[in-house]
């Protein structure tokens, strides 16, 4: 009996030692994409990756970066008109005509719900002329954005060798896109009423989390043969956002699947706090009592912890400011810099308040300088006087010289 309660005893204490270990391979998400990441929305940080910088075809969520290029070099109300190359385009159509005419904002509805390729042609041609120049907008932008491992060749995503990005990329861009409150609202519109030239009908997003994930908000689905399933998806719960990309999928319950089990990780393990807030005056920029005004924050600043870490956050203010004025307002004047249990975690750019001016007056320009003072204009006045009775001594003395000289002459004839 003895014997039984120490093999009991024993067993409990084995599994209770075993437990943590258990507890910590279940945080992590079992995804069956080849590529992932999750990002936290508000502090930007990586929460999971899996070959998160490898090259994959990306299919339809090549159209978020359409859309923002769009939303960011036109009008909404602009008339965008189709051409036979649009009209001829293979796979999700809105089935534009040829010569068909429709606001920018309704193609931009058509692409990111209906995933409509003629439309992404049509709204390529209209902003750049083709699709080649249009496919170097992509890629300056996104070079812009951080995503440098990646290449676009058209703006619909049809299958392409040279046309492909990363987990990584995918998702910087899509967190850049999610800034802007436009295509935030289009992106999470469920339905909308399409009234075409050749096709009158209610478009549907076929995003499949917007109806099976609480709290999703975005963003696009794609799928070819070569690039199989992929996703870019977001969602809020209370004050938190999580954004994340997965690629090459085989099937469409697998884009669920995996899209629950990224999405539940973020939100259960960790949480973001602010610690900065844009606009937040934290020191001054002085030349003198006139020349002076405040320094600020440019940005909000988050940061994204487990909740079992509770680091201990501290920030200094590091200031790089211009020798001298003028100086205009919003200048970036240095960056207020974050830690996390003493290891750097970030920084956010201090700007300047309001503008500071050139000096007015020369009396200014001198004040400038911090260890200047007024006193400091005295200092030659000794010397000058000085100098002055040194000159008038010289003169006199040559003076009486000369007056001598000629008594002399007197003298000697």
């Amino acid at each position: 009996m003895f014997r039984k309660l120490i093999i009991w005893i024993l067993a409990i204490m084995l599994i209770a030692t075993m437990l943590p270990l258990f507890a910590f391979a279940e945080s992590k998400p079992s995804v069956e994409a080849e590529g992932a990441l999750l990002m936290d929305m508000k502090s930007g940080q990586i929460l999971y990756e899996k070959n998160p910088h490898e090259r994959f075809y990306p299919a339809s969520i090549t159209k978020v970066l359409t859309a923002i290029i769009a939303l960011e070099n036109s009008r909404l109300d602009e008339q965008v008109v189709t051409s036979k190359l649009a009209r001829e385009q293979e796979g999700n159509r809105v089935y534009l005509a040829e010569g068909e005419s429709q606001t920018m904002e309704n193609l931009l509805y058509g692409l990111m719900l209906n995933s409509g390729n003629d439309a992404a042609i049509a709204i390529a041609e209209h902003i750049s002329g083709s699709v080649e120049s249009f496919a170097e907008l992509m890629n300056q932008k996104a070079k812009e954005l951080g995503a440098k491992n990646s290449h676009f060749v058209n703006p619909n995503g049809l299958h392409d060798p040279n046309h492909y990005t990363t987990p990584y990329d995918m998702t910087l861009i899509s967190r850049y896109a999610m800034q802007n409150p436009k295509f935030r609202e289009i992106v999470k519109t469920e339905t909308r009423p399409w009234h075409g030239k050749e096709w009158e009908s209610v478009l549907y997003n076929i995003n499949p989390m917007l109806y099976n994930y609480e709290g999703v908000n975005g963003v696009k689905t794609g799928y070819t043969d070569q690039a199989r399933q992929t996703i870019v998806v977001s969602a809020i719960r209370g004050d938190r956002e999580l954004i994340g990309t997965l690629m090459k999928m085989e099937t469409k319950m697998t884009v669920r699947l995996d899209s629950t089990a990224l999405l539940d990780y973020g939100f259960n393990h960790f949480e973001t706090k602010k610690y900065a807030d844009k606009d937040q005056i934290v020191s001054s920029l002085v030349f003198s009592d006139e020349l002076k005004t405040d320094v600020k924050v440019a940005s909000d600043w988050y940061y994204t912890f487990s909740p079992n870490e509770n680091p201990d956050i501290r920030s200094e203010v590091r200031l790089q400011a211009p020798a001298k004025p003028p100086i205009p307002a919003g200048t970036v004047v240095g960056k207020l810099e974050f830690f996390a249990n003493g290891q750097s975690v970030g920084s956010v750019p201090l700007i300047t308040a309001g503008e500071i001016p050139a000096p007015a007056s020369i009396l200014q320009a001198l004040e400038i300088n911090p260890a200047f003072k007024w006193w400091y204009t005295l200092l030659p006045v000794p010397l000058l006087l000085i100098g002055f009775f040194y000159r008038r001594m010289r003169v006199r003395s040559a003076q009486e010289m000369r007056v001598q000289n000629f008594r002399n002459y007197r003298n000697y004839y």
